[in-house]
């Protein structure tokens, strides 16, 4: 678990240190978020998300992300995001967003399990390419884990496999 949590950490401080040599084609998000439980178990998640976008025009740019989802384990999505500005640019712009991938369970009896994320929000701009953003959406995160049942008779071990969806709220940072 620590060598996962400095992963991210120096994944985190690397993009900082290159934010110095960007150009306009790059920008990078954070965001903080919560959630709306809809499956059993009911569990309501945290997360928190680093991103890195390539732009390719004003509208479209696509990246790619992690961080943290805690639901009853704490999983690490690893995940492809396309994002669309739905008009041109400006201080309040609408978007549309979808990251897809996979997350990884860094507990011994969990595996983690696809990652969906597909979002609707708005961003708005506070300086030249600072913008702040909140965006509403559907979290689906599948996981897999080890469940032990013990009583006096008996002990049995046996795999759970989850599919956690929420409806999915986050603001965020984009610089």
């Amino acid at each position: 678990m620590k060598k996962i949590i400095f992963l991210i950490i120096l994944c985190c401080c690397t993009t900082i240190m290159v934010k110095a040599q960007r150009t306009d084609r790059f920008t990078y998000a954070t965001s903080i978020g919560t959630g709306l439980a809809m499956s059993e178990p009911a569990n309501t998640p945290f997360t928190w998300q680093v991103l890195g976008y390539y732009n390719i025009s004003k509208r479209f740019s696509i990246g790619a992300g992690t961080g943290l989802s805690i639901y009853e384990k704490v999983l690490i999505p690893l995940f492809a995001d396309a994002k669309y500005n739905i008009v041109k640019p400006g201080r309040i712009t609408p978007y549309l967003e979808c990251g897809v991938g996979y997350s990884i369970a860094p507990d011994k009896n969990a595996n983690g399990g696809f990652y969906m994320n597909p979002s609707i929000g708005v961003q708005y701009s506070i300086c030249e390419n600072k913008k702040i953003f909140f965006a509403l959406g559907y979290e689906l995160q599948e996981l897999e884990r080890l469940k032990t049942q013990e009583k006096p008779l008996f002990s049995a071990e046996f795999s759970e496999r989850l599919s956690h969806s929420s409806v999915s709220a986050k603001v965020g940072f984009v610089f």
